[in-house]
């Protein structure tokens, strides 16, 4: 991946990053195969602590043993404490892509973090709660690869949407437009059928969809159906998407 761009790396966009939080977990290598043979190409990892979140989900073992059996791109979602610390855990383990929270890391830190990461040849982004604003962003927009919005408050699977985060969407897109930035922007939660087209729209390239998959009976058959849905679906390149 050295020397490309996560834009030239995940072309042709948009791609959903299917979320695994709310699959089958006795069974994962059985559901990332058949997420594979669907045709998604992004794996939405979720990581989370018990601390950052008021949920526990899985660490770098199962992350490693799921890459022995995909080779999927590994978007890393780390909803955890202190990230600036285990990043390597998930690095080794065989993330492609580390997204760690704003809100996790000291401002003193979050510049140091991002080329960590980037130095291992990963990709780094940053993801936002709710309530945090883009102006937050800013300092370092320049040297990201991904912003991940969340939709939801993070923690658990299956939320409704917050529209209004959904401005912070169309903020990022105009400021990476006029300043000519590289970023990707990603959406994370409530994400479903009735609202995909609407998000990616707005410039969203990488929309995190799990529960609108997972949440049936023959998940096989819906995640058929998103796929199908980001494929017919095209960026203007003369609206939002620089």
């Amino acid at each position: 991946m050295k020397n490309k761009t996560l834009k030239e790396v995940l072309s042709p966009l948009p791609k959903i990053s299917v979320s695994i939080l709310n699959s089958d977990f006795t069974n994962l290598k059985e559901v990332v195969k058949k997420i594979e043979e669907v045709g998604f190409t992004v794996l939405h990892l979720d990581v989370m602590d018990g601390n950052f979140v008021p949920n526990l989900t899985f660490g770098p073992p199962i992350i490693k043993l799921l890459r022995e059996h995909t080779k999927c791109f590994f978007d890393v979602h780390l909803m955890v404490n202190n990230p600036d610390t285990t990043y390597m855990w998930y690095i080794d383990a065989g993330a492609n892509l580390i997204v760690f929270h704003y809100e996790a890391v000291k401002e003193n830190k979050i510049e140091r973090l991002i080329y960590d990461v980037k130095k291992h040849d990963v990709f780094c982004g940053i993801s936002i709660k709710p309530k945090t604003s883009v102006k937050r962003l800013e300092p370092y927009l320049s040297i990201l690869d991904l912003i991940l919005v969340m939709t939801v408050e993070p923690g658990f699977g299956g939320q409704k949407i917050l529209s209004r985060c959904l401005s912070k969407v169309e903020k990022l897109a105009e400021i990476r437009k006029k300043r000519k930035f590289d970023f990707l922007i990603s959406c994370d939660g409530g994400i479903n059928e009735e609202n995909i087209v609407n998000i990616i729209d707005l410039g969203c390239e990488l929309p995190v969809v799990g529960n609108a998959i997972f949440g049936n009976k023959n998940f096989v058959k819906k995640a058929k159906n998103f796929y199908l849905l980001t494929k017919r679906l095209k960026f203007d390149k003369n609206k939002k998407h620089g």
